[in-house]
């Protein structure tokens, strides 16, 4: 929340200097819903640029701050009494519907309620991001104590390191204030920058009818969607026509290079909007030459119908929300509808005016760009495939803000529309084409409950701490071995939980994998091989005498199974591990339920979400688990390994909790086992003798849950219920 606080407050005199600049007619309110955006982007540009220059640091960051504060004060102070609104300005002023802004308003308002609600980002993809800040903190550059080198963006990741300074919160708090914000500031960048049209409020409230952003957003892709801020500013100016365009079109290119040090998907997305204006200003010429370019539009929409209907056959039919592959097909539909068919039906009954034809335009545009994913691996070149990574799960953002402003435009009753590059010479309400009122106030009801519902399950999703890519205990643990190992090299697996314990401080043999990544991958490579083989000369060559591991990962099995590694610490199935100096045998083996005792009892077999992430299956386990619903009473059948002694041995159970658990108990022979905890990875342990069955016990109500894996088809459910996940049995000497 703090670090929330500091960015909104440091964004407002430059991004509010900057609005005015931009839109000086525009009037208090358009610049204070403009002004979030444009500081977010002028701060990330700025630290960005200071990285490129190799000169990041904590001062360097809060000087440029500094002048950027100043700078905007000074320019507030210049600008001395605003200047009276044009007609149009003034009838758009006059005719605003105050409540769909207060809607639109309230709306995003509400994305800020995750950063109440949690302090864990959901997605993996903050891992990458929160790690490049770390090392921007500890060394002023993408590089690790390793030697790994990054090769990506460094606008958002400095943004994060510098507010984690700044505040002393945690980076993945900051990284989910940075995200939640990003939102907040797009929603009401689009929301002023469509006021200069008559459509403020509805561009926010069209911008619910689709998940695209707000997925996004909530798969922790932030650097993508922080790249979009700009798009409503340069959106809203070029809708206007008129004659002076080349200091808009100047714009266009300046908001693209900036964009470009935070991700350049929004670069992209800009030079096509600009590509747009350039075609729809070039070739309306005449009457004539209008009527040929709607019929071309027109065309464009029917071929794009046809090509998604045709291609999407064969194309990642089984995915529709794959966030790698084409994002025209099915991920395009499933990410933007109902928005996008309202869009194409807004196009055409829009059709003949310029915010039309340029939209319509710009959405054909972007999805001719996402073909590139079509393209065999053979035809590829590097700059091809460096585009493609760019446009990475396009198809959640890449549509959604262009076809909320056409839906918008048609939503409103009070818009100003231009026939070719005339503008009308009086204004009247309902003098475009509009939707008839009870359809207008239906959609706004729509939108309200589509609101208050996913509102709702966002609350519940933030309570299943079981979804996010990092274990309850890691950091913990993470930061304890710190004070163990201090700069020693730890080994760690390559997946999210493991890359995510650079931000404790440890030097991890594994490197983040995000944008161009060049470093000593051998290190890693070499100590996988010597772990998985208890090679012991080579961890003694690489100096390797730590490791860290994650209840959701594969390392800790591996490791427990080693006469080599003794454990020293352990947090909720989160553990850290020493090399010992000789071995000592201690692991006598793992095994888990039968599949067919679950089939047969208030048990079933599902996919374990984060199975396809682990690098090693070293006890067999395979990728289905026994989940079991709440409330239950269960007795499954154990499969034991071969070779158990029939005298008391130590007995762990690995589980997963779906969801807090406040009653149950598990059974396994005569040892008893308290399942009441928070949701999340745990490892049970206890002494006792070996037995074939195991009773679970759960006290809980039926709870329903909206699950994002099943969104992202790593899970077989989309509502999932509270309950418990087994994933393993081991069995230890005393």
């Amino acid at each position: 929340m703090q670090a929330l606080l500091v960015l909104g407050l440091l964004t407002l005199l430059p991004g509010l200097a900057l609005a005015i600049r931009m839109d000086p007619e525009g009037g208090r309110f358009r610049h204070w819903c403009a002004a979030p955006a444009l500081g977010l982007v002028l701060h990330g540009a700025v630290f960005g640029l200071i990285v490129l220059c190799g000169l990041w640091s904590f001062a360097a960051a809060c000087v440029a701050v500094l002048a950027l504060q100043v700078s905007g004060a000074w320019a507030l102070r210049r600008n001395g009494e605003p200047p009276l609104p044009s007609e149009r300005d003034a009838w758009f002023h006059a005719q605003r519907s105050h409540g769909r802004m207060w809607v639109g308003g309230g709306i995003a308002a509400l994305a800020l309620l995750p950063v109440l609600a949690a302090d864990v980002p959901q997605g993996v993809d903050w891992v990458g991001f929160t790690a490049l800040a770390h090392h921007l903190m500890e060394r002023g550059a993408l590089l690790s104590a390793s030697g790994h080198r990054w090769i990506y963006p460094p606008g958002l990741p400095a943004l994060i390191g510098f507010l984690g300074q700044l505040t002393g919160a945690s980076l993945p708090g900051v990284g989910l204030a940075v995200g939640q914000f990003t939102l907040v500031a797009l929603m009401l960048g689009m929301l002023a920058a469509m006021d200069r049209h008559g459509a403020g409020g509805e561009a926010v409230l069209a911008m619910v009818l689709a998940v695209g952003v707000f997925s996004k957003v909530l798969d922790s892709g932030w650097p993508t969607v922080a790249s979009l801020a700009l798009l409503p500013l340069n959106l809203g100016r070029l809708l206007e026509g008129g004659h002076a365009r080349a200091g808009k079109r100047l714009g266009v290119l300046i908001s693209a290079l900036a964009t470009a040090l935070i991700h350049p998907a929004g670069a992209l997305l800009l030079l096509l909007l600009l590509i747009a204006d350039v075609a729809c200003a070039g070739l309306a010429k005449g009457p004539l030459v209008r009527a040929r370019l709607d019929v071309a539009v027109l065309g464009g929409m029917v071929l794009l119908l046809i090509g998604v209907a045709l291609l999407s056959q064969d194309v990642r039919l089984d995915a529709p929300f794959a966030e790698d592959g084409w994002q025209g097909g099915w991920p395009m539909l499933a990410y933007g509808s109902p928005l996008l068919l309202l869009a194409a039906w807004a196009g055409w009954r829009l059709r003949g005016h310029h915010e039309s034809r340029l939209l319509v335009l710009w959405l054909l545009l972007i999805w001719g760009l996402s073909l590139v994913h079509l393209l065999p691996e053979g035809l590829r070149g590097p700059a091809v495939n460096n585009l493609g990574s760019g446009l990475y799960a396009m198809g959640m953002y890449a549509f959604h803000l262009p076809a909320a402003a056409l839906v918008a435009l048609w939503w409103s009753d009070s818009t100003a529309l231009q026939a070719g590059d005339l503008s009308p010479n009086f204004f009247v309400v309902e003098g475009d084409p509009c939707p008839p009122r009870a359809m207008a106030v239906g959609l706004v009801i729509l939108v309200v409950l589509g609101s208050a519902l996913a509102t709702a399950g966002m609350t519940r999703l933030w309570e299943h701490e079981e979804t996010l890519a990092i274990g309850p205990g890691d950091l913990e643990v993470g930061e304890r071995l710190l004070e163990r190992a201090g700069s020693a090299l730890v080994y760690a697996e390559q997946a999210p939980w493991g890359e995510a314990m650079a931000f404790t401080g440890l030097n991890v043999t594994a490197g983040v994998d995000l944008g161009v990544h060049d470093g000593p991958t051998d290190i890693h490579l070499r100590a996988t091989q010597a772990v998985l083989t208890d090679n012991v000369a080579v961890m003694e060559e690489l100096d390797l005498q730590w490791a860290v591991s994650s209840p959701l990962g594969a390392l800790g099995w591996v490791l427990e199974r080693s006469p080599w590694w003794e454990q020293v610490d352990e947090v909720s199935g989160s553990r850290s591990w020493q090399l010992r100096a000789a071995p000592a045998p201690h692991f006598l083996g793992a095994t888990t339920v039968a599949a067919e005792s679950c089939d047969a009892s208030d048990c079933s077999m599902r996919p374990d979400p984060w199975a396809g992430q682990r690098w090693n299956d070293v006890h067999g386990l395979g990728d289905m688990r026994a989940v079991i619903d709440a409330p239950a009473s269960v007795t499954l059948t154990v499969e034991q390994p071969g070779g158990l002694p029939s005298v008391p041995v130590l007995m762990c159970l690995h589980v997963e909790r779906l969801g807090a658990l406040e009653s149950g108990e598990v059974r396994l022979g005569d040892w008893v086992a308290d399942l009441a905890g928070a949701a999340g990875h745990d490892r049970l342990c206890g002494e006792g003798e070996p037995s074939n069955e195991l009773t679970v016990l759960l006290n809980d109500e039926r709870n329903l849950w909206l699950d994002p894996a099943g969104a992202s088809g790593r899970s077989d459910r989309l509502l999932s219920s509270d309950g418990l996940r087994l994933h393993a049995i081991t069995f230890h000497h005393l």
